[in-house]
């Protein structure tokens, strides 16, 4: 899902930082953490299917976070986590830098709970702080421009609403 009028890069940065800040407005709730997250089993990963790999378990890994707070029928009660996420593509040590909020998530998960759910799956490194502003945006947004991915995530009920025009 990227946004519209992606020519050259700063005009395509722009664009994102743009977009990932006006996705708490779309939705009316705010973002509420900033997360790093890395692969203990990164060097197991073969390097031309690191993109699908890590896409797969960060979607399997916030399923479980929506499992947690919504219960097992969170998909179809329409509830999720929604965010920005972006995946720098260093050879050998994807990891992924992410700003996500949610109905309840701080209520119904510490931050600290994301950070031993992640740390007991995939053992890796994770680092998770509240959300402050657009800076977060902004950095998510560098990987743009040096060949990583950014995408963004909601629940089924809030996805049709922050598709770009």
């Amino acid at each position: 899902m990227a946004p519209a009028n992606l020519q050259d890069p700063p005009t395509q940065r722009q664009a994102w930082i743009e977009y990932i800040t006006r996705i708490p407005t779309i939705i009316g709730r705010p973002y509420e953490y900033v997360g790093h997250f890395t692969y203990k089993d990164h060097a197991e990963i073969p390097r031309h299917h690191q993109a699908d790999i890590t896409a797969r378990r960060w979607r399997y890994f916030s399923g479980e976070i929506n499992k947690r707070l919504y219960g097992k029928r969170w998909i179809r009660n329409g509830q999720g986590i929604f965010g920005a996420i972006a995946t720098e593509k260093i050879p050998d040590y994807p990891h992924h830098h992410v700003i996500f909020g949610g109905d309840g998530l701080r209520a119904g998960l510490r931050r600290l709970d994301i950070m031993d759910m992640w740390e007991e799956a995939y053992g890796g490194w994770v680092r998770i702080t509240d959300y402050k502003g657009a800076a977060a945006a902004i950095y998510l947004t560098k990987y743009v421009t040096k060949g990583g991915l950014v995408d963004v995530f909601a629940s089924p009920r809030d996805r049709d609403r922050i598709k770009p025009n």
